[in-house]
């Protein structure tokens, strides 16, 4: 009896040891990141199509059919790094916050995953790098189609770092409305009050300069502008402007501040 115990012990304390291990080697948010990867693979077509369909549409149907110079060169120059960023705010966000919400309130699996021996931290970081990556990787395609068909623009390591954190940002406010949202009509209502007017509002489609007075002001108080004229100014001129860049890992701060207090406020409740 006593070798058996022994025995037990000594595969529990093996087992726990092994454990640490591979803690140590793989982190925690690792097993999130390939369960939605797993997902998203099955469904890239999907995916993909739904992706490019919208920047290509846009700039098919509007790029080509205006002549008018903005902000130093042709139009179609300013739209694509919007568009660049409407393809990563979209893919980041409206994916992640319908899988969160409809896993939270219908099928409960965030109960399991409060649950389980996962850190809040490690909770948000596997979904933010899932749902962010996703939301670059389409970005950076939207990118070189429109390189591809246009040209003129430049691709750089801040370029790549500034389009992480406007698909980061947009992946942890897609979080904090899964936290609050109570079904598919709250996320819609989310989307339509906050998401949809940025894309309008912060320099993506036109100079927030040409907004009515207040409104020009206003915007550069959005999550959303700073990033979007750092990104257009990488593309074009290959230039990285500090104070842009610092306010757009700003709002990546609070956001996901936001998004992890009411991560654990859910937890708690």
């Amino acid at each position: 009896m006593k070798a058996e115990g022994g025995g037990t012990k000594e595969m529990l304390e093996a087992a726990a040891g092994k454990r640490l291990w591979v803690e140590k080697i793989y982190p925690a948010w690792l097993p999130l990141v390939l369960a939605m990867g797993l997902v998203w693979r099955r469904r890239w077509w999907r995916f993909l199509v739904g992706g490019l369909n919208r920047p290509v549409l846009f700039l098919l149907l509007f790029a080509w059919n205006f002549k008018e110079n903005t902000a130093g060169g042709h139009y179609l120059h300013f739209l694509v790094p919007g568009l660049v960023v409407m393809a990563a705010v979209t893919a980041s966000y409206s994916d992640l916050v319908n899988w969160f919400t409809l896993r939270r309130t219908f099928y409960r699996v965030l109960d399991e995953y409060l649950l389980a021996p996962l850190g809040t931290r490690s909770l948000l970081a596997g979904h933010l790098i899932a749902g962010g990556g996703k939301g670059v990787l389409m970005a950076l395609l939207v990118y070189l189609a429109a390189w591809a068909i246009v040209g003129g623009f430049k691709l750089s390591f801040f370029f790549v770092v500034q389009l992480a954190m406007i698909a980061f940002t947009f992946a942890a406010l897609a979080v904090a409305v899964a936290m609050v949202a109570r079904g598919d009509k709250d996320v819609l209502m989310f989307t339509n009050a906050l998401v949809f007017p940025l894309t309008f509002f912060c320099g993506t489609f036109f100079p927030v300069e040409r907004l009515p007075g207040v409104f020009t002001k206003a915007s550069w108080f959005l999550p959303l502008t700073a990033g979007t004229y750092n990104l257009r100014s990488l593309a074009l001129q290959g230039v990285n402007h500090w104070s842009w860049f610092l306010q757009s890992l700003g709002w990546l701060g609070v956001l996901y501040l936001l998004a992890y207090l009411l991560l654990e406020w859910r937890r708690q409740d």
